[in-house]
């Protein structure tokens, strides 16, 4: 039994909120495993998580920098809430929605933005280049094994079209590129307050997140944040960092090795909860 779902005394707690990121988390984060158009966690975990949720004590969301397509097409849950790209909402993979009205307009400007893009690109274009669009950025995928030179060339064009631009900043991961637009900001830690909204916290409740990157950070003091703005509802938090990069952060309660870890205690969770 993991030693997270041992020492913890869930009868204790009328609600059990999970959050968790995808990739790192979830599964795999590497660009052999980031395969973005279909996104799969193990197929007996993504049960579990179904078939756990479907408790009336469990409820399940998952929080990731994806985009809502993503997300809709991979195997996660459908019972289970997801929000997409920082901005978008998936209930019951059947009602779409923002949770922030403006993400109406940040999504349709970003696909302006980048068939502008497309269009001046034009020819430079192959099957090894993708976008992924996200309500306040965009994401250039590379995926050719020599992506470099065609990389070069492409970026030397963007960044031109994108010379001392105010709105769009770039973070470039390598064979990932991303845009992210100031006029939309919008972070894990504001999809967080707008989780915790949608809960009942009346009763006792303990939140457990689940995120490897500095962007889940921002949901960890979210959470924090939250917990001490609204010291009626009885809510208790444990942070977890899945992998090395969060692990001397100050919010962080436990840390996990790997995303196995992570799938270790859904299983032992899914055991321990069915087994009463």
């Amino acid at each position: 039994m993991h030693f997270l779902v041992e020492e913890q005394n869930f009868d204790s707690y009328k609600k059990i909120l999970l959050i968790f990121d995808v990739d790192g988390t979830l599964r795999p984060d590497t660009v052999e495993a980031l395969d973005h158009r279909y996104p799969k966690v193990d197929p007996i975990v993504a049960k579990k998580l179904m078939e756990l949720n479907a408790l009336s004590q469990i409820e399940i969301s998952i929080l990731t920098a994806r985009s809502y397509v993503d997300i809709y097409r991979s195997n996660l849950p459908k019972n289970v809430t997801k929000y997409c790209g920082f901005g978008k909402q998936i209930i019951q993979n059947e009602i779409l929605r923002y949770p922030k009205e403006e993400f109406h307009r940040a999504y349709d400007e970003t696909t302006m933005f980048i068939d502008i893009i497309k269009d001046i690109l034009g020819p430079k274009l192959t099957s090894s280049l993708d976008f992924l669009i996200t309500p306040g950025d965009f994401s250039v995928y590379f995926e050719a094994k020599d992506f470099q030179e065609q990389k070069a060339k492409i970026m030397e064009i963007i960044e031109i079209v994108l010379f001392n631009s105010q709105r769009w900043k770039i973070d470039d991961l390598g064979r990932e590129v991303v845009f992210k637009d100031a006029k939309y900001p919008y972070t894990k830690g504001d999809a967080i307050y707008h989780i915790l909204d949608l809960v009942d916290l009346s009763e006792p409740t303990k939140v457990f997140f689940f995120g490897d990157s500095f962007a889940d950070y921002k949901a960890m003091e979210a959470l924090r944040s939250y917990q001490k703005m609204h010291p009626q509802k009885r809510l208790k938090v444990k942070n977890i960092a899945v992998g090395p990069i969060l692990k001397d952060k100050e919010l962080v309660d436990i840390v996990f090795e790997s995303y196995k870890e992570t799938l270790e205690f859904v299983n032992d969770l899914h055991a321990k909860l069915f087994s009463r």
